[in-house]
């Protein structure tokens, strides 16, 4: 039922379509929830991790949920032209009977899923008309407090997208980089022809069999060079991170011997992409708007209540 695409408020980023006429009641999407029985998981980072935007909070409570549905996340907020809204499912796999339990009993049983809220039609809805959820007046009252007392946040003016990046132009070695620096958000990733290596420390490159997802390393550029048809070509070294991204002995390490470090040679453009750095856009930046939506008062159980 849902299609997604740019928003018709440009301001708004992605927003959620209908791709059929949805008649008043219709039940526009399920929305299994995630629970967290308190926000502050979420909040032993700055700012606070973007998850809780697309979560429901009941008021004046720790309590936490995340609508996990197809295109549910994007449907963007609106009070004057909501169209849909929030219910409990009637689907069998929607645990009701959990809503009448202590909440204490709730906790010891709550599992990813087990409650379900339905994304239901206020009224018809055509197709290709854009979906509003109401968030809740707390969540409109905070946005606009935002907008009202936002400032810019230090260091915005040196921020640039990856997508604002020259990627046929050349580029500065790290050398290089010691006078004229690229901007703290961006990072390079090398597609190497053989990103599993573990021994064989310098290689040439060669086009690579596999697609560019699974050759993506971040590279670090040592050398630029001419080729004999006049191509640049560059040295990289490549940063192998784990997983939990702690140094590892594939890890590039200017301290390290070059002959030690992992390098392709040979490299052309082409095959050297811009990427943002891990938590580094701009809605990780200093004062990012962090803000849950209101659960809706009248579906909130009883049992929860008194823990509010």
């Amino acid at each position: 039922n849902i299609d997604i695409r740019q928003a018709m408020d440009p301001f708004m980023g992605r927003g959620a379509f209908a791709k059929r006429f949805l008649a008043s009641g219709t039940v526009v999407a399920p929305a299994p929830l995630q629970c967290f029985e308190d926000r502050a998981v979420f909040q032993k980072t700055k700012p606070e991790q973007l998850y809780v935007n697309y979560c429901l909070q009941p008021k004046n409570s720790k309590m936490i949920f995340f609508p996990y549905g197809p295109g549910v996340g994007l449907i963007n907020h609106s009070i004057d032209k909501a169209n849909v809204e929030f219910k409990w499912s009637r689907n069998a796999m929607h645990h009701s009977g959990w809503l009448s339990l202590s909440y204490n009993d709730f906790w010891k049983v709550a599992t990813p899923g087990g409650l379900i809220l339905d994304v239901v039609a206020t009224r018809d809805i055509l197709p290709g008309e854009e979906l509003f959820l109401n968030y809740g007046t707390d969540w409109d009252t905070a946005w606009g407090k935002h907008v009202q007392e936002w400032l810019s946040p230090n260091g915005a003016n040196d921020y640039i997208y990856p997508e604002d990046m020259d990627e046929t132009g050349i580029l500065r070695t790290l050398q290089e980089q010691k006078i004229n620096p690229y901007p703290e958000n961006l990072a390079l990733l090398c597609n190497t022809p053989d990103w599993e290596r573990k021994e064989s420390y310098h290689i040439d490159w060669a086009e690579p069999e596999h697609e560019w997802a699974e050759g993506m390393v971040y590279c670090h550029i040592i050398e630029r060079t001419i080729a004999k048809n006049g191509d640049v070509e560059y040295t990289v070294a490549l940063d192998f991170h784990t997983q939990k991204g702690k140094k590892t002995t594939r890890s590039y390490n200017d301290s390290k011997p070059f002959e030690r470090q992992y390098v392709d040679r040979k490299v052309p453009r082409r095959a050297i992409r811009w990427i943002e750095k891990p938590y580094y856009d701009d809605e990780h930046m200093e004062r990012a708007f962090r803000h849950p939506i209101s659960f809706p008062k009248d579906l909130v159980p009883s049992a929860w209540k008194t823990k509010l």
